[in-house]
C-alpha cells in the first residue's frame, strides 16, 4: 500500500502505458493505481512515496540503476620472499663453508647469511645433514648420491 501525491496528467487502463506517459511527461515522478477508480494507472507528481494507503493504492517510480559493481582487481602475485634455489641431483659442492643443519631451510637461510657460502649439499652419509659448501663450481656426479641447491 503506498501512494504519491497530486496528479501529474492522465490516467490509463495499463501500467505500462501509464509508465511510457509519465517518462515523457516533466512533472511526472510516479504512478498510482487507484482500486476506487477501476483501477486505474494514474501519472503523479510525488516525489515522495507514502507508504501507506487507506484505499489500498499502489505506487510505482523510476529507480535509479546502480551503477555496475567495478570488476576486482586480480591479487598481484605475491613477491618472492627470498631468492630463487635451484636443486642440482647427484651433485656437490667442494669445501664446508659452515654448519650443518637438520633442515634445508634452515641450511638455505644459514647460507645467504655466510659471504663464503655458495650452496648446500645434503649429505645422505651422515643423516642427510645439509652442509654449507664454498664451491661455487658444481660437480653433476656425486659417489654417494648427494643433492646440491645453489641460488639460481
Amino acid at each position: 500500500n503506498s501512494f504519491l501525491y497530486s496528479y501529474a496528467g492522465a490516467s490509463y487502463n495499463s501500467l505500462e502505458d501509464a509508465k511510457n506517459a509519465c517518462l515523457e511527461n516533466a512533472k511526472c515522478n510516479g504512478i498510482t493505481q487507484e482500486p476506487y477508480n477501476s483501477n486505474r494507472y494514474t501519472q503523479r507528481v510525488g516525489p515522495e512515496i507514502h507508504d501507506w494507503s487507506p484505499t489500498g493504492e499502489t505506487s510505482w517510480t523510476v529507480c535509479d540503476e546502480p551503477e555496475p559493481e567495478p570488476e576486482p582487481e586480480p591479487e598481484p602475485e605475491p613477491e618472492p620472499t627470498g631468492p630463487t634455489w635451484c636443486q642440482h641431483e647427484n651433485s656437490f659442492l667442494y669445501s664446508y663453508a659452515g654448519a650443518s643443519y637438520n633442515s634445508l631451510e634452515d641450511a638455505k637461510n644459514a647460507c645467504l647469511e655466510n659471504a663464503k657460502c655458495n650452496g648446500i649439499t645434503q649429505e645422505p652419509y651422515k643423516s642427510n645433514r645439509y652442509t654449507q659448501r664454498v664451491g661455487p663450481e658444481i660437480h653433476d656426479w656425486s659417489p654417494t648420491g648427494e643433492t646440491s641447491w645453489t641460488v639460481c
